[in-house]
């Protein structure tokens, strides 16, 4: 059964990479960011077990850091799918690494948040070799890859929800995390939520009683998490539910919680990931702009 859903979730990612691709043929990368590419995090050639890093190539050294995480539902795309945001965020005065990790079917949810972990452990040993402040520290990541970093963010809090999932402790500290249209509710009882339990490996149709499949159920399993800006708009129609309650669930939790609803601006809905997609529209300027300055305003 489970191949079925593979196939035809595969469908829709081939027709997003095509479309994803002319979106990439019109851009412009900035200038003067050096790139670092395909440094491995694991020691057995896979192409998903990379990552890059990407700073102004004109630096007064010490720069603050920014991990990101790309989305694809879980089963398409690798680290260079945001090489734009990423690059673009560089240039607004940052070290930004990207990872890519294995995709389903070949692997699940699970195994991904340990590809993440692995993959925040050799960047943190990565960072003596670049321009980087080891204590300003901020984790991004949108849709799937939001739902992967805000995980990422409970497990450095607990050693027993690393030891749950299997993950490693890569010891960084988090300065603070900005999520892009984050799925975090990976049981909800609706069509994202049936989706996201195939990534899992679990029937659609049914709640799993699989634990930790929703953000709240980690929250309760932290002591504390650090600040957090959400981004969506009215045009996400994937996740901004997910986002809102996200945001709530925070703010019961006693996290610092930003939101950032972009609504439709001129009367144009702007559609999921969008600041993600297009960091050099006009929208997508104003979002990073607000990432810049969330995490300067913290980490100073």
């Amino acid at each position: 059964m489970s191949e079925f859903w593979y196939r035809a979730f595969d469908k829709i990612w081939q027709r997003t990479a095509v479309s994803d691709a002319k979106t990439h043929a019109r851009q412009v990368l900035p200038a003067g960011i050096t790139e670092v590419d395909n440094i491995p995090y694991a020691d057995d050639g896979d192409h998903y077990h990379l990552f890059d890093a990407y700073y102004p190539a004109e630096n007064d050294g010490a720069l603050p850091v920014i991990i990101d995480i790309h989305g694809g539902g879980w089963m398409y795309a690798d680290k260079d799918l945001n090489k734009f945001y990423n690059q673009y965020l560089a240039a607004r005065g940052f070290l930004v690494f990207s990872m890519s990790y294995r995709l389903v079917p070949t692997v699940n949810v699970t195994d991904q948040i340990r590809d993440v972990s692995l993959a925040l452990k050799a960047i943190g040993e990565k960072m003596k070799d670049l321009p980087c402040d080891p204590g300003k520290i901020m984790l991004t990541g949108d849709s799937a890859g939001g739902m992967l970093a805000a995980f990422a963010a409970a497990l450095s809090e607990s050693a027993a929800l690393r030891e749950h999932f299997g993950a490693a402790d890569h010891g960084l500290h988090f300065s603070c995390v900005t999520l892009t249209s984050p799925v975090a509710y990976m049981n909800a009882p609706d069509l994202v939520g049936s989706y996201c339990r195939v990534m899992w490996g679990k029937p659609p149709f049914r709640v799993s009683p699989e634990p930790y499949m929703d953000f709240d159920e980690l929250l309760g399993a932290v002591p504390s998490l650090p600040p957090m800006l959400l981004i969506t708009s009215d045009g996400d129609v994937l996740a901004r539910g997910q986002t809102l309650r996200l945001h709530a669930d925070l703010m019961k939790k006693g996290v610092p919680s930003r939101l950032l609803n972009f609504g439709s601006p001129g009367g144009k809905l702007l559609p999921h990931v969008f600041a993600v997609l297009e960091p050099e529209s006009p929208m997508g300027r104003k979002a990073l702009d607000e990432t810049a300055a969330f995490f300067r305003g913290i980490a100073g």
